[in-house]
């Protein structure tokens, strides 16, 4: 299920970015789905936020990582979002962290 994988690729980013919790809303209205996870790691800068959904990407460089990965869970979100007309944004979380949400028409 697209839904599925969505939540589980961005909570699974959050937990392993994130200092102390992760915070995640979910909701439907009017047929639209939307999910909301935040958290309070080290947060994206501005640009590298449309790059962090491109394949194999994966934010600094390998001497400042601290967390493993393959760099496809943002964009296995960013194709199932668009694949359903969807949308997903990110922004500051404050004091530090993202918040990323997507919408999508589940009609």
């Amino acid at each position: 299920n697209g839904v599925l994988k969505i939540a589980k690729n961005l909570i699974e980013n959050a937990l392993k970015y994130s200092e102390s919790h992760v915070e995640i809303k979910l909701s439907l209205e009017d047929k639209i789905f939307r999910l909301t996870v935040s958290d309070e790691g080290p947060g994206i800068a501005p640009n590298e936020k449309q790059a962090i959904f491109k394949r194999f990407y994966r934010v600094g460089s390998e001497e400042t990582r601290k967390s493993t990965g393959t760099g496809l869970g943002l964009f296995i979100v960013k194709q199932i979002v668009d694949k359903n007309q969807g949308k997903v944004t990110i922004q500051a979380n404050t004091p530090s962290g993202s918040v990323f949400q997507v919408e999508m028409n589940i009609s």
